[in-house]
């Protein structure tokens, strides 16, 4: 389920408003939202990454209290899959790619094994190491994804994209109100659960584009609490 843009761009304004603060026009709101939508889903990688580490310790409980599984959800709301269409070797990326999640031949019965660059010579260098049919590997470059061997001709890329950039738009009338239009409006491409890191990050953001330290502080002063929260 995606976050609304128009109820959380009216839940903004509304706080905005309630502390006479200021006014987000719909132009800065959407470049606002943009960049916070990307900041949390980065640090959902690294809150996941954090979470596998404290769970390797046992320090989380199953069902409702695996925070991983928790996290890996809200992460896996921008999973896709897409053929690679595969050329002595290369692949063009998909254009909306954001990190790989791994790569399988069309078949989807032999994982490919990503490496470095730099990985190449030193795997290439034995006959026990080389990449083979069965043992295929990979990495990404540029735009593009190098796969070995070249014999290769197909496979299928398991991957998170970037998410669409939300999008509020909006009609004017001729007393110059401006009015919601779903048809022209983009909604946030995150989990519900994340509804509220996200409304403060736009108010942390918020505060930079109006000049007001006091919902800079505010902001950030909720965001440090749930962070302590996560700590416990």
């Amino acid at each position: 389920m995606a976050i609304s843009v128009d109820t959380t761009y009216k839940t903004v304004l509304s706080i905005l408003n309630k502390e006479s603060r200021g006014f987000l026009t719909p132009d800065e709101f959407n470049k606002v939202a943009a960049q916070v939508q990307l900041d949390i889903l980065e640090k959902n990688f690294y809150d996941y990454n954090r979470a596998v580490v404290k769970s390797n310790l046992n320090r989380y409980v199953s069902e409702y209290g695996d925070i991983p599984s928790n996290i890996k959800e809200k992460i896996d709301v921008l999973a896709k899959e897409a053929s690679l269409n595969i050329s002595n070797g290369v692949a063009p990326a998909p254009s909306d790619l954001y990190k790989i999640i791994n790569i399988n031949t069309a078949n989807r019965t032999i994982n490919l094994e990503e490496i470095s660059k730099s990985e190449l010579s030193y795997v290439n260098s034995s006959k026990l190491t080389a990449p083979t049919a069965s043992f295929p590997v990979y990495y990404k470059e540029a735009n593009n994804v190098k796969i070995f061997p070249s014999s290769i001709s197909s496979a299928i890329i398991d991957y998170i994209k970037t998410p669409t950039e939300p999008v509020w738009g909006g009609v004017t009338d001729s007393y110059g109100a401006i009015t919601y239009a779903a048809g022209s409006s983009t909604d946030f491409d995150l989990h519900i659960s994340d509804r509220v890191q996200l409304i403060i990050g736009i108010l942390k953001y918020a505060g930079v584009v109006i000049s007001d330290p006091q919902i800079i502080q505010a902001a950030s002063a909720e965001a440090n609490s749930q962070v302590q929260l996560e700590n416990l």
